[in-house]
């Protein structure tokens, strides 16, 4: 009887210690996110200011995978693209940081794909090796009227802003948003091919699947 109470009292101790190693290794690895977030970021994001509607690209953050720059290993975590700061947020231990667009390569969710050129976040719609497509968004202010003396100031109204860009040779252009400029994209002498091709397949050039779909069917008719 002894013996069995011996072989408990063992058992018992080995779980207890493997069960105080597990939580320091948890705690261990958690202090290594919390110092990588303040690495990558450009500190505390700013106190948001009095405004109607969201400032936020998507709904509610994220999961997504962050690839850093300097070659490190992939970061999955939530995160949201804040339009006012144009950058992503990511909550730390001490609050909401800004992550640092010069420490990070690209951040990939489900459905959207971001990288980072000249210092700045885009979406990106396609990419080849003669030219990509991106985007960018951001926030336009706009005064709501009223009445002085009689009506309060109301909040400041944001309208959610986005840009079409093409990168070639390196080099960032934008895209004026409108089928007109886009067709141009691909010379005089395509024209009638490209709108067809829109035609045939309903692309809407505000929607990324459709131009995605557009610019990799004729990317090698593409003007440079």
């Amino acid at each position: 009887m002894k013996k069995n109470y011996l072989q408990i009292f063992f058992t018992f101790f080995i779980i207890i210690g493997n069960s105080q190693s597990f939580d320091t290794n948890v705690n261990n690895l958690n202090s290594q996110f919390q110092t990588t977030l303040k690495q990558i970021s450009l500190g505390k994001s700013n106190v948001p200011l009095e405004i109607d509607g969201s400032t936020y690209f998507f709904k509610n953050p994220q999961d997504c995978v962050l690839i850093l720059s300097d070659g490190g290993n992939p970061i999955s975590l939530k995160t949201n693209y804040n339009l006012l700061n144009e950058t992503f947020e990511v909550e730390s231990e001490d609050g909401l940081l800004n992550l640092a667009p010069n420490k990070i390569s690209s951040i990939r969710f489900i459905e959207n794909y971001f990288v980072v050129f000249n210092s700045k976040f885009y979406e990106l719609i396609t990419k080849n090796n003669k030219f990509s497509i991106l985007k960018s968004f951001s926030l336009e202010a706009i005064e709501q009227d009223y009445q002085p003396g009689i009506q309060d100031k109301p909040n400041l109204r944001y309208k959610k802003v986005n840009s079409l860009y093409i990168v070639v040779n390196n080099k960032l252009s934008q895209i004026k948003l409108s089928k007109k400029a886009i067709i141009a994209l691909f010379g005089k002498s395509n024209s009638k091919l490209v709108k067809t091709f829109m035609k045939k397949n309903k692309i809407s050039i505000r929607d990324n699947k459709d131009l995605k779909l557009l610019f990799d069917n004729h990317q090698d008719i593409i003007i440079n």
